[in-house]
């Protein structure tokens, strides 16, 4: 069974946006109130209005931040692997 698609208005750093999304409510707000935030922040701590070029930093920070998490997800996954293995080689099973 595929989810529904549901539209969502979304006001992001003062213009709005409409959002066609399958995702449940609270994520999509979630995903607004972060993007709205980066953009009020990027803008608070530059001297540029040009909503362009904020909206591209915030895209640019918003990818910073899931590489990073992407990295660490990684190394927990190494980490793990060579735990079961370690864990494997003693015969201990969970």
């Amino acid at each position: 069974m595929s989810k529904e698609f549901k539209k969502y208005k979304a006001r992001i750093f003062g213009e709005l946006y409409p959002i066609i999304s399958d995702e449940e409510e609270s994520f999509i707000v979630d995903v607004i109130h972060k993007v709205d935030s980066l953009m009020k922040d990027i803008a608070e701590k530059s001297d540029s209005v040009d909503t362009k070029k904020i909206a591209v930093l915030a895209a640019l920070k918003a990818s910073e931040e899931l590489l990073v998490l992407q990295k660490m997800m990684q190394l927990e996954k190494y980490q793990s692997n060579k735990i079961m293995a370690l864990l494997a080689q003693e015969n201990i099973t969970l």
